[in-house]
């Protein structure tokens, strides 16, 4: 009987692991996310979250989900951080909803540029205009990681403390690349659409 027993609650813990195993693989303690963002960037956004926390107390983590399935994510993050100890920064994506907050402590307003991060302007922002860029399979894990690690950074500056896993300089040219890139396509959008204008209406003059 004992050992029917034994067997049983094996198989119990074996079905909950198998069932959790999913979510807890894509769970580390600075990032979370789903198979939207690659192993390799969730490692480097986890290094740059720990070497901050180690120096400053701060937790910055990053939410990355498909979808926020109908929840508001403002309301997700207020959810979400009632676990958490203070001081902590949340960075969320809700990738299918095009929806990415920054939600923090009491405190911190002034140690980053919240709005930059959030705009939508290719050329001011750091996060979303990649996110809306057309190549979307591509532009999420570099998106993501520009924007924490804007962030991170902008929060050590602040504290005067050097991050040795910071991106830095590279990362810069890498974006500023993307929105020459951007830059391009819609100026060759408007062009064209100019052309087809002036076009059609000297056919219309004959």
């Amino acid at each position: 009987m004992k050992n029917l027993l034994h067997v049983k609650a094996k198989k119990l813990w074996l079905l909950c692991f198998l069932a959790f195993f999913p979510v807890l693989i894509f769970a580390k303690e600075f990032v979370i996310y789903d198979d939207s963002l690659e192993e390799r960037t969730a490692q480097k956004i986890e290094e740059m979250g720990s070497e901050l926390f180690a120096k400053s107390g701060i937790k910055v983590i990053l939410i990355a989900k498909k979808s926020g399935e109908g929840e508001n994510i403002l309301a997700y993050e207020q959810n979400f951080a009632k676990n958490l100890t203070t001081p902590y920064v949340l960075l969320t994506l809700f990738q299918a909803e095009k929806k990415v907050d920054v939600y923090q402590s009491a405190g911190l307003e002034k140690e980053f540029d919240r709005e930059a991060l959030l705009s939508p302007l290719p050329w001011n922002g750091t996060i979303i205009p990649l996110l809306t860029s057309k190549k979307n399979e591509v532009s999420v894990g570099p998106a993501l990681l520009n924007g924490y690690a804007e962030l991170v950074e902008e929060i050590a500056a602040y504290r005067k403390i050097e991050l040795e896993s910071a991106i830095g300089s590279a990362n810069k040219v890498t974006i500023n690349i993307v929105r020459l890139l951007i830059y391009g396509f819609m100026a060759i959008v408007v062009i064209l659409i100019i052309y087809k204008r002036i076009k059609s209406r000297g056919q219309s003059e004959k």
